[in-house]
């Protein structure tokens, strides 16, 4: 029996469109074949749950500041109804470290985000045509907290 894969349509950002079209291409050169944005979706999916203890809050406020999900750029993907189950249990922790609600396309947002600053890919802020000052704020964003440390909120 297949798995069972939920069909999703955003209308994303320009930002986020580059950084989806650029994760799909660092994980495509990782496994050596061309990979779609549901595979990279799906193979971070279990690491939705961690972004909030993970990264500092600002740091996460920072990345969906400066890569706004909504946008005019249509965006369809399929992925596994596992992957969006971690997805939609994501969603509480991260809305109680934003302070906001927190929609479902944001949180894969913070996947690719995730994924990049574990990657180190700093060539992506040039390829997503980010200003200085934006590319600069960004990569201090993508520092990700020590695991060893437990936060004082």
């Amino acid at each position: 029996m297949a798995d069972a894969k939920r069909a999703c349509d955003f209308r994303v950002s320009e930002y986020l469109f580059k950084l989806s079209a650029e994760g799909v291409r660092v994980f495509s050169n990782s496994v050596y074949r061309h990979a779609s944005l549901g595979e990279v979706i799906n193979v971070r999916a279990d690491r939705a749950g961690k972004l909030a203890e993970s990264y500092e809050t600002e740091d996460l406020e920072a990345h969906l500041r400066i890569i706004p999900a909504d946008g005019d750029i249509e965006l369809s993907i399929e992925i596994l109804e596992t992957s969006a189950d971690f997805i939609d249990a994501a969603i509480p922790s991260l809305e109680q470290a934003l302070g906001k609600s927190v929609r479902f396309i944001e949180v894969m947002s913070l996947m690719l985000f995730d994924f990049i600053a574990e990657r180190n890919t700093t060539e992506v802020l040039t390829k997503l045509g980010m200003s200085i000052q934006e590319a600069s704020e960004y990569r201090i964003a993508l520092k990700r907290r020590d695991s060893n440390v437990i936060p004082f909120r």
